[in-house]
């Protein structure tokens, strides 16, 4: 009994460290000086023929003056491509790991649709059956993603040279959560087990159920405590790559939130001196002496 209550509490805690850390970061990244634009085109959110052969809206005459056309939708369906689809991957990694990261990570996002089902499932028991087919899914596309990339990172020099250990525990980790729950499919096909696990937690009420099945969720609650300290975490960062960084073309308006952390950044000094920077002076002294200058006679 004291077991099953432990592995009521790691549950719960696992998520409050999850939420917590993830929203720490998040917003931790959100107040940290601003990145260098990259400004490649064509970007998504261009519209009409801009948006086919990579211009902008600063091709127009009087751009500054005239309204800006902007997609979200098509900003959401090239994120979409990206997050579920992996088409960089795909076309740019040249070591041919895109079939096996496709599979990890659907493994991944059925794997949650699968949690999801079987909690639905107590009070729509024919979800149970859906559960069932996702749950194989899952598990057998994230053991042969997972699997995949450990081969793939071992066996081929260019990856395994900057393949680290961590790189290793974190593919075994989700190897490990993989191959747990397909065997907690064999053990409690019907999921008998894996419904009164989920209803004990739902209702605080413990419940005896088969070790796989234990096994399986206490790994992939360690899991998401463990996501957020590690760099599985990147998805969070998809937002200010993309939108922030990759996508961002809009024009510097004076006086604006974004103007003011431009200029607090370039107030910044320096700790370190270079023949054409001096550890003395900002960011702005350095690159604007003629306006600094100017600034300080006015």
């Amino acid at each position: 009994m004291a077991f099953q209550w432990f592995s009521i509490g790691f549950a719960w805690a696992s998520i409050i460290v999850f939420i917590a850390v993830a929203a720490y970061k998040f917003f931790r990244i959100a107040s940290m000086p601003l990145n260098l634009r990259w400004e490649v085109y064509p970007v998504p959110h261009e519209t009409g023929e801009k948006h086919k052969h990579g211009g902008s809206y600063m091709e127009e005459v009087d751009w500054v003056k005239k309204a800006r056309p902007a997609s979200k939708i098509a900003e959401l369906r090239e994120m979409g491509a990206e997050i579920f689809f992996l088409k960089r991957v795909r076309k740019h990694n040249p070591h041919r790991i895109w079939p096996y990261s496709m599979a990890m990570h659907w493994g991944l996002y059925l794997l949650l649709g699968w949690i999801v089902l079987l909690a639905a499932a107590i009070w729509i028991p024919v979800l149970a059956v859906v559960a069932l087919v996702i749950g194989v899914a899952s598990f057998l596309l994230g053991m042969t993603g997972s699997a995949g990339l450990i081969l793939k990172r071992a066996n081929k020099k260019d990856l395994n040279l900057y393949s680290t250990p961590l790189d290793y525990f974190n593919l075994g980790f989700l190897l490990a959560i993989f191959a747990a729950g397909f065997a907690s499919l064999v053990v409690d096909p019907g999921f008998f087990g894996h419904l009164a696990y989920i209803r004990s937690l739902i209702t605080f009420k413990p419940s005896p159920v088969p070790y796989a099945v234990t096994c399986t969720f206490f790994l992939l609650q360690a899991f998401i405590i463990y996501m957020p300290f590690s760099k599985l975490i990147h998805y969070i960062m998809k937002h200010f790559t993309f939108t922030g960084t990759l996508w961002d073309d809009a024009f510097n308006v004076r006086g604006s939130g974004k103007s003011r952390r431009i200029e607090r950044q370039l107030s910044y000094p320096k700790n370190w001196d270079a023949p054409h920077f001096s550890a003395d002076k900002t960011w702005k002294e350095d690159v604007q002496p003629a306006s600094v200058e100017q600034e300080k006679n006015e």
